[in-house]
């Protein structure tokens, strides 16, 4: 499946979303409110978690040769 960004006015936004079922809007907020962010600084406690290694333009060379 082949995903498409699209920018859209917020009226137009409004207007698919008066066209969701009331439960489905409901079941989205609650989904929503799960998402947890955190700030950048945290990022960096993962490095060194997962050592993928490599080296990208040698890895391009090889495949392309």
């Amino acid at each position: 499946m082949q995903e498409i960004t699209l920018k859209l006015p917020i009226k137009v936004i409004m207007e698919i979303l008066r066209r969701v079922p009331r439960k489905e809007l409901e079941k989205l907020q609650r989904e929503t409110r799960e998402v947890k962010s955190v700030p950048a600084s945290h990022l960096t406690k993962l490095v060194g978690i997962a050592s993928i290694g490599g080296d990208a333009l040698e890895d391009t060379e090889r495949v392309w040769e």
